[in-house]
C-alpha cells in the first residue's frame, strides 16, 4: 500500500518541482509542451496540402524538437537530406527493377551505405529506411505521391524548428555552471584535506587516498567539460539566449569556459601533488608545515569560483597575491642549504613545481581576475 502511494506521488512531486524550480524537471516540461503544440500546428497547416497523410508533418515536427536550437536546425537540414536520398532511391529504383522484391533489397542496400555519409550523422539509416517504406507501400514509383509527402515532411520540420526558436528557445548554460561550481568545490574540499593531514601525522595510505580522489576529478573535469560544450551549442542561434546577453542577465560561455579551463589545470596539477607525496622518504616537518599553508591558501583562493565562474572576485587577486608570497618564502628557506636526500629534495621540487603552474594559469586565465 505504502509503495502504491508513493508511486502514485512521484509524478505530483516531479510536476511540482517542474512549477517550482528551474532546472532539468521545467525544461523537460517545457520542451514537452512545446512538441504538442508543435504537432498541432504542423497537422493544422498541413490540412492545406492536397491529399495529406496525417501523421508526416506532426511527426516531422515533434521528431525535430531537439534539446538547443542548433541540433534542430542541423537535425532539420540532415532529415531532409536523408529524406530526399531515399525517396530518390525509391523512386529510380521502382522504375528501374520491375521486381519488388528485388527492388526492396537494392534500395536498401544502397540506402544504407548512402547513410554512412559523415555528414548524415545518426540521421544516415533514414536513407534506406525511407526507401523501404514507399516501396513496400507500392508507392515509390508514383512522383506525386513522393513530392507530396516530401512537402509534408518539410513543412512539419519547419513548423518544429520554429517552434523551437521563437518559443522559449532552451539555454543549458545553468547546467554548465553547476558542473563547474561542482569541479571548483571538489577541488577546494581536496586542497582542504591535505592541508589538514598534511602538517599532521600520515602515511602512505593516506597520501594514496589524495591520490584516488585527485584522480577522480578527472571525472568531473569531464562533466563540467561536457556541460560546457552542451550550454555554448544551446547558445547557437539563440534569440532568447541573445536577448538576455543583450540585458546582461546571462554570462558571457567564453567566461564560463575559461574558468572550467583553469579548474581542470589546476585539477591536472593537484594530482601531480598528490603523486608526489606518494613516498616513503620522510619529509621535512617544517617543510609539510609551511607547504600545507600554501595549499590552505590556494583552496581558499579555489572558493572564489565558487561565487562566481564568470565575474571578477574582488578577493581572488589578493589571495594570490599572498600565495604568491608565501611560496617565495617557502622557496627561499627550501634551498638555503638544507641536507636533503636527492630524493626528498625531488619531492619538494615537484610540490612547488606544481603549485607555481597553478598560481600560473590562475592569474593568466581567470575571469575571476579581470
Amino acid at each position: 500500500m505504502n509503495h502504491i502511494l508513493f508511486s502514485q506521488r512521484v509524478p505530483f512531486s516531479w510536476l511540482a518541482r517542474a512549477v517550482r524550480v528551474p532546472g532539468r524537471e521545467r525544461e523537460a516540461l517545457v520542451q514537452a509542451g512545446k512538441m504538442a503544440l508543435a504537432a498541432v500546428l504542423a497537422w493544422l497547416a498541413s490540412r492545406l496540402l492536397p491529399s495529406p497523410q496525417s501523421f508526416i508533418a506532426p511527426y516531422a515536427a515533434v521528431f525535430l524538437m531537439a534539446e538547443t536550437v542548433y541540433r534542430s536546425i542541423t537535425n532539420a537540414v540532415q532529415q531532409t537530406i536523408t529524406l530526399m536520398l531515399g525517396l530518390v532511391l525509391a523512386y529510380v529504383g521502382a522504375s528501374l527493377i520491375p521486381v519488388p522484391l528485388v527492388a526492396l533489397g537494392v534500395t536498401v542496400f544502397l540506402g544504407m551505405l548512402l547513410g554512412q555519409w559523415q555528414r548524415l550523422g545518426s540521421s544516415g539509416v533514414w536513407v534506406g529506411v525511407t526507401a523501404l517504406l514507399m516501396i513496400t507501400y507500392g508507392t515509390a514509383d508514383s512522383g506525386q505521391y513522393l513530392l507530396e509527402r516530401l512537402g509534408e515532411s518539410l513543412l512539419g520540420a519547419a513548423v518544429g524548428v520554429a517552434v523551437n526558436i521563437l518559443i522559449l528557445p532552451p539555454v543549458h548554460l545553468r547546467h554548465t555552471r553547476r558542473a563547474g561550481l561542482a569541479l571548483a568545490g571538489e577541488i577546494r574540499e581536496l586542497l582542504c584535506s591535505i592541508a589538514g593531514e598534511l602538517a599532521d601525522d600520515w602515511d602512505t595510505d593516506t597520501a594514496r587516498a589524495w591520490l584516488r580522489r585527485a584522480r577522480r576529478l578527472d571525472l568531473s573535469v569531464r562533466q563540467a567539460q561536457d556541460a560546457l560544450g552542451q550550454g555554448r551549442e544551446s547558445t547557437r542561434f539563440n534569440l532568447r539566449w541573445r536577448l538576455l546577453a543583450r540585458r546582461g542577465g546571462s554570462g558571457a560561455p567564453a567566461r564560463i569556459e575559461a574558468s572550467i579551463g583553469t579548474l581542470a589545470e589546476v585539477s591536472e596539477q593537484l594530482q601531480r601533488i598528490a603523486e608526489a607525496l606518494v613516498t616513503d622518504e620522510p619529509m621535512d616537518p617544517e617543510f609539510r608545515r609551511r607547504f600545507a599553508e600554501v595549499l590552505e591558501e590556494l583552496a581558499q583562493a579555489i572558493a572564489c569560483y565558487e561565487e562566481s565562474l564568470e565575474e571578477r572576485v574582488e578577493s581572488l587577486p589578493g589571495r594570490l597575491d599572498l600565495i604568491h608570497e608565501k611560496q617565495r618564502e617557502l622557496v627561499g628557506w627550501v634551498y638555503e642549504g638544507r641536507e636533503l636526500s636527492t630524493e626528498a629534495r625531488q619531492t619538494e621540487d615537484a610540490l612547488l613545481l606544481s603549485v607555481s603552474r597553478a598560481l600560473r594559469v590562475m592569474a593568466d586565465g581567470s575571469p575571476a581576475m579581470r
